[in-house]
């Protein structure tokens, strides 16, 4: 099987960003792993902090045990809670969040649950949080609301970090989607004072310790956009302003405190290939690691199966997940990757919604990559089949068996593909957009 990986290592000194490997064919063998110290890319892991008690009541959730808890401080606007859970045995010092989507107006938790099952199987510690949603036409602005629910919760994981057995610093946000594009937005903000407020508890830290993201752009483009930020990019209105630019996680990633693993499948938008090199060139110039990864013949929501599995595709993401952890939160002493083999033979067959239009910003807020971006991708765009180059590598999970055609209907979890309000210019030369099918919320 075949997948293009492409990996930035942020340098050791002054001498900015080095290219990985252009070779990399194969996992690092279980006995070459790094105990705690660096990462096989030579990346410092610093000490576990010194030991402090833990700011908020005990979830109660014994090893082997899921709980659905309420996570959002007493002062919040809309109470939200999600599934935590605990291995039931071998568990890693590590949590991982793991993030819905579905246009910022649908999904849930719920539909996280197949990855949590195997994020759990590896010993790691899993919380699958709601956030705020929107209805399309109604209410506005929405942002900054799901993003601080976000920040919430990684709050309440480090809050209650001593009862789960995890390192406060090693809290990793996984978002799928409209997941994705909010859990980028809390990678890049840790401790960012604009975001404070009654959403949040006022003295746990937000800081992303790791960013994992699923086929979404990463400058606050999106369906909806002008509903969202309570104005179109182009409004003279400062405070409208001032919520788009809190939205770029790529201008925004000089603060980034953790590396970032970038996924998307060959068939999703053109835009997320493009953005995915942007912003992991930004985490990389912040001095972290950040790793793209593109599996092949994968469509928008590629990784959906069922309400209990991964596809087959999300099988083979969830390989490339596992190996990133492994590799960037390594634990003492070192351990597999990966222990627990998947079923493919029951894994059922998606490759995800095939790409249609989208439309993303005409400029990013950011000049470091606004130029050979904005312009270039502003008119509109249709199916890709990959792009930005970059090296095979496998992930020794089988392909799927046969070749069975992208679905049309997207995946629960996954934001439909669309164009924004006409507040941004229209194409000129490209078709007009097709109207995506209505997404379920499970």
């Amino acid at each position: 099987m075949s997948v293009r990986r492409i990996c930035a290592v942020a340098a050791l000194v002054t001498l900015g960003a080095a290219a990985c490997s252009a070779a990399e064919s194969e996992q690092t063998a279980p006995d070459e792993q790094t105990t705690v110290g660096t990462t096989p890319s030579g990346r410092t892991i610093p000490p576990p902090p010194p030991p402090e008690p833990d700011a908020l009541d005990d979830p109660g959730v014994a090893p082997g045990e899921c709980a659905i808890v309420t996570y959002t401080p007493p002062t919040a606007t809309t109470e939200q809670e999600g599934e935590l859970c605990r291995p039931e045995a071998n568990q890693r010092d590590v949590a991982v969040l793991v993030v819905h989507g579905g246009g910022g107006y649908s999904g849930s938790w719920h539909g996280m649950r197949p990855w949590a099952d195997r994020l759990l199987a590896e010993g790691y510690v899993t919380f699958t949080p709601s956030y705020q949603l929107f209805t399309p036409g109604v209410e506005s602005p929405v942002f900054p609301l799901p993003e601080q629910d976000l920040m919430a919760a990684v709050q309440y994981v480090r809050g209650t970090g001593n009862a789960l057995g995890i390192r406060k610093d090693r809290i990793v946000v996984q978002g799928h989607s409209a997941g994705a594009r909010i859990g980028s937005v809390a990678y890049v903000s840790g401790d960012e004072p604009w975001f404070a407020g009654d959403e949040l508890y006022p003295d746990i830290s937000t800081v992303v310790d790791g960013f994992v993201g699923f086929y979404h752009p990463y400058d606050g483009s999106m369906e909806n956009a002008a509903q969202y930020y309570g104005g179109p990019e182009e409004s003279q209105v400062d405070t409208v302003l001032e919520r788009w630019a809190k939205a770029d996680a790529i201008a925004r990633a000089a603060d980034v405190e953790g590396p970032a693993l970038l996924v998307s499948g060959t068939e999703d938008w053109e835009v997320i290939d493009a953005q995915m090199q942007a912003f992991c060139d930004a985490i990389v110039a912040a001095g972290q690691d950040c790793e793209q990864i593109f599996i092949e013949g994968g469509g928008h929501g590629f990784d959906q199966g069922t309400a209990t599995r991964l596809s087959r595709l999300g099988e083979q993401a969830a390989s490339d997940v596992l190996r990133w952890l492994n590799d960037e939160f390594p634990q003492d002493p070192a351990r597999e990757a990966q222990t627990v083999d998947p079923d493919l033979e029951e894994a059922p067959e998606n490759r995800g919604s095939t790409a249609t239009t989208y439309q993303p910003r005409s400029s990013g807020s950011g000049s470091g990559y606004s130029s050979g971006y904005g312009s270039g991708y502003g008119s509109g765009y249709t199916t890709t089949t990959g792009g930005g180059g970059g090296v095979t590598s496998t992930t020794g999970v089988a392909p799927p068996t046969t070749d069975v055609a992208p679905t049309t209907a997207p995946p629960t979890t996954a934001e439909p593909p669309t164009t924004v309000p006409p507040t941004t210019a229209p194409p000129t030369t490209a078709p007009p957009p097709t109207t995506a099918p209505p997404v379920s919320t499970p």
